[in-house]
């Protein structure tokens, strides 16, 4: 049996969001995820406070809903913050602890890969569907 992986299908991870229900006070958050990623908050898609992390170039936008149909905190990573995170994960190098709050739940809401590869004789879209259903 072949052993495939994402690496081996030129998958990268492009967007990883999670859902934190109920949770509005994101200021210990912040704190945690600061070692990891530079931090931009966005309450109710208006006002966006940003905080630096001077030794990385990896973001995170922490997205606040405090009135609408659903009140708690997205936690997204995209394109190559996503791929980073990805990688922080594979490599055992996060720490899961810090995404735990009381009396909320942690949900995966949203992941995305990105496939690019140029023709080539010894790729079909057989053996991509394949790894696609393994």
């Amino acid at each position: 049996m072949t052993n495939i992986s994402f690496n081996s299908e030129d998958l990268v991870v492009d967007w990883i969001s999670f859902n934190l229900a109920g949770l509005t006070d994101i200021t210990l958050l912040t704190h945690r995820l600061l070692p990891y990623f530079n931090v931009s908050v966005v309450t109710e898609n208006q006002s966006q406070i940003n905080f630096y992390n001077c030794r990385d170039s990896y973001n995170v936008l922490l997205r606040q809903y405090r009135k609408t149909y659903w009140v708690g905190t997205q936690i997204i990573f995209s394109g190559k913050n996503g791929a980073y995170f990805y990688k922080l994960i594979k490599t055992h190098k996060f720490d899961w602890s810090i995404l735990n709050f009381d009396g909320h739940s942690l949900s995966l809401s949203r992941v995305d890969l990105c496939f690019s590869r140029s023709n080539d004789l010894d790729h079909t879209s057989k053996l991509f569907d394949s790894f696609l259903v393994d």
